[in-house]
């Protein structure tokens, strides 16, 4: 039991492959809070982008999903012209084009309809550091305002479950999951493994709260 808790919490002490040191972290700052809380309906977000330097690098792609009883709703996709040059290893791990980025509108024009499908749903990420931080330098850097978000960060949702879990098999099946996000290669199915990590979460902790 005890090899498989480890395993679980090594991969999510390791850094995604799109990310690093330099991300930005949440700040007092910050214009979100986070929790590890449960919700039925909420957004789940993701970006591609050309780095991880929140304000400096740029979005490319950006994914959202709102579920709602943890069952997926509607899709809120686009491609991101970030007006600049793409490095080649985004290019060969998101399989975008030069061509699909340059004719795309760009992260200014999408931010608002981004915000506005958002709503005031809680927003699910994994490893949220980065998203926020690529969010947030919308509110940094320009008159636009972002609405005071609730975030999950699924990293540190899953892991205090498994830190409590005490059952072979679901923490194969937690490890499964989490070792399926790390090899995802498109924001959608990042989008989704995420949801699916955040779903039996929240059973698992219904269930050892229901045991207590």
């Amino acid at each position: 039991m005890e090899k498989q808790r480890e395993k679980v919490h090594s991969m999510l002490n390791q850094a995604p492959k799109q990310k690093n040191i330099r991300v930005r972290k949440q700040t007092r700052n910050s214009n979100y809070i986070t929790t590890e809380d449960c919700h039925k309906d909420y957004i789940v977000l993701d970006f591609e982008t050309t780095g991880m330097r929140a304000g400096a690098d740029k979005i490319i792609s950006v994914v959202a999903i709102r579920y709602e009883n943890h069952q997926e709703q509607d899709l809120f996709e686009s491609i991101v012209n970030p007006q600049r040059h793409v490095p080649l290893e985004v290019i060969q791990k998101t399989g975008l084009t030069d061509e699909e980025i340059s004719n795309s509108p760009i992260m200014e024009e999408m931010i608002q309809p981004l915000v506005s499908y958002m709503g005031d749903l809680p927003i699910v990420i994994h490893d949220s550091s980065f998203e926020m931080g690529f969010l947030e330098s919308f509110h940094d850097s320009s008159t636009f305002k972002l609405p005071k978000y609730t975030v999950v960060d699924t990293t540190k949702l899953a892991r205090k479950v498994a830190s409590q879990l005490n059952d072979v098999e679901k923490m194969k099946n937690l490890a499964f999951l989490l070792g399926t996000k790390q090899e995802s290669m498109s924001g959608l199915t990042d989008c989704r493994t995420t949801a699916d990590i955040y779903k039996y979460c929240c059973e698992l902790s219904d269930e050892m709260n229901n045991c207590q």
